[in-house]
């Protein structure tokens, strides 16, 4: 009932916004957001008005801003975590934290098992977001590496990007044939479909294959971006199909691309979408419980997706 009452009101102040802000006629009553993801993100060329934007800072070095704003005519809900790599790491998650290959339904598992077995492995997980499609064989489709381990090392055609790590720390985005160079020196490895940004350029490649709906159609999305310099990485997390508290419409890839670009990313690439688009934050109670509360608004009836393999934020080994 609670969660009832504080999604009605949610409903309610939204729309609320939206009445007020289609009432005023003076320019300097626009909203240009408070954070340094909101100011970009307003400046975007696809931003028609930014409602509202906050952030914050799970611990030195991982923030998180939530933004309301309008594309067009469609209400958008958008989640953006900015991780320091100087400060903490990454690492692929799974069901029970091993590295190997998922074979059947038992494979998988909602966002927040993934993080439970990372820290029942002495890993500490800040947040986590979902990572590759997957098989109906329950099969990542890009490359997959954790640990070290080769769990998949041939991409789907269409599913060459990947966001990948190796042995020395350093952070790369870019296509499994240039991950899989480095050899044995890969550490790890989640891949996606379609690059968003390459080198600091919006790309379109991912338009021309066979079903491009997948791509320019309204959908939740998921996704990750790094900086130029390698030291940032961005997780973004969009809400969509309407089933949030504020109707949020979903993204298109090349929006996507270009709010990503805006906050700063200079390469990019797409994750998992649509009823997978989950992220989850780490919540320590006064009894010292330990919770991965999800903050999005996953689309399925039946609730958060079952994933096979996904992106958590940890402390440095």
């Amino acid at each position: 009932m609670e969660q009832k009452i504080k999604n009605r009101l949610m409903c309610l102040l939204a729309s609320f916004m939206v009445i007020t802000s289609a009432c005023s006629d003076n320019k300097s009553d626009i909203y240009v957001g408070q954070t340094p993801f909101g100011k970009n993100m307003a400046n975007s060329s696809i931003v028609t008005e930014m409602y509202w934007d906050r952030s914050v800072a799970l611990r030195d070095g991982v923030t998180i801003t939530e933004l309301f704003f309008r594309t067009g005519q469609y209400n958008q809900h958008v989640y953006v975590a900015g991780v320091d790599l100087t400060k903490v790491t990454f690492t692929p998650g799974t069901k029970d934290d091993k590295n190997v290959p998922a074979v059947d339904e038992n494979s998988d598992a909602i966002l927040p098992y993934h993080a439970y077995a990372a820290e029942q492995n002495g890993k500490k997980v800040w947040l986590g977001v979902n990572g590759d499609f997957y098989t109906a064989k329950y099969e990542v489709m890009g490359i997959f590496f954790k640990d070290g381990v080769a769990i998949n090392d041939k991409a789907w055609s269409g599913h060459e990007a990947v966001v990948y790590q190796l042995k020395n720390g350093e952070s790369y985005i870019g296509l499994a044939e240039e991950a899989l160079k480095h050899g044995d020196q890969l550490l790890h490895a989640v891949g996606g479909y379609g690059t968003l940004i390459d080198g600091g350029q919006i790309t379109s490649e991912y338009m021309d294959v066979e079903d491009a709906a997948i791509a320019s159609d309204f959908h939740p999305r998921t996704s990750v971006g790094i900086s130029e310099n390698r030291q940032m990485l961005y997780l973004f997390v969009v809400d969509g199909r309407m089933k949030d508290a504020y109707y949020a419409k979903g993204l298109t890839l090349p929006q996507l691309a270009i709010l990503m670009k805006a906050v700063g990313c200079q390469d990019a690439i797409n994750l998992d979408g649509g009823g997978s688009t989950t992220l989850i934050v780490r919540k320590e109670g006064e009894d010292g419980g330990l919770k991965f509360p999800i903050w999005n608004t996953p689309t399925d009836d039946n609730g958060p997706r079952e994933v096979t393999n996904s992106i958590l934020i940890i402390d440095k080994p």
